[in-house]
């Protein structure tokens, strides 16, 4: 069966939550709240057209293993799911997806590989989206605490 990689890009994504430090890694760090892809000014895009994307959250972040050398904490965005729809073609994407934070600079990688992200109820995709396409997720996002400029840690280690 072939399957198509389909780059959706988006100019503009941003998240709200909980994030808190923490220790004794493995431990959900995090909960998303609100995930937004694109604004109505810069919406996400894709050789489809228009791609919306409308998350279903909450989402987690979970800390696996920190780093004290380093000060970064490894893990992955868990509970994803979004709805997406580019043109006729809707689908939903479910899953983890790989993930670090970084102490020093406040960021959250996104950076998921294929096969942890799924997908599901293709509707009038044809054969460019099916449960067969391995999607993925990568974005990089500037953590704060709310209305300061504060970046939050994460520390402990893997027991």
């Amino acid at each position: 069966m072939l399957t198509a990689t389909i780059p959706m890009t988006c100019t503009a994504s941003n998240a709200s939550g909980t994030m808190a430090s923490t220790t004794g890694n493995p431990a959900n760090v995090a909960a998303i709240s609100t995930m937004n892809f694109g604004t109505s000014g810069a919406p996400c895009t894709s050789v489809l057209g228009n791609v919306t994307t409308v998350a279903v959250t909450p989402w987690d972040v979970v800390a696996v293993d920190y780093n004290s050398a380093t000060g970064v904490t490894t893990g992955y965005v868990g509970n994803v799911k979004a709805n997406v729809s580019a043109g006729v073609c809707k689908f939903t994407v479910a899953g983890k997806a790989s993930a670090t934070y970084t102490n020093s600079t406040g960021v959250l990688a996104v950076n998921s590989v294929a096969g942890e992200l799924t997908v599901s109820n293709p509707v009038n995709c044809g054969a460019i989206v099916t449960t067969s396409t391995k999607p993925t997720f990568k974005g990089n996002y500037a953590v704060k605490v709310a209305g300061t400029t504060t970046i939050p840690t994460i520390v402990g280690s893997n027991p």
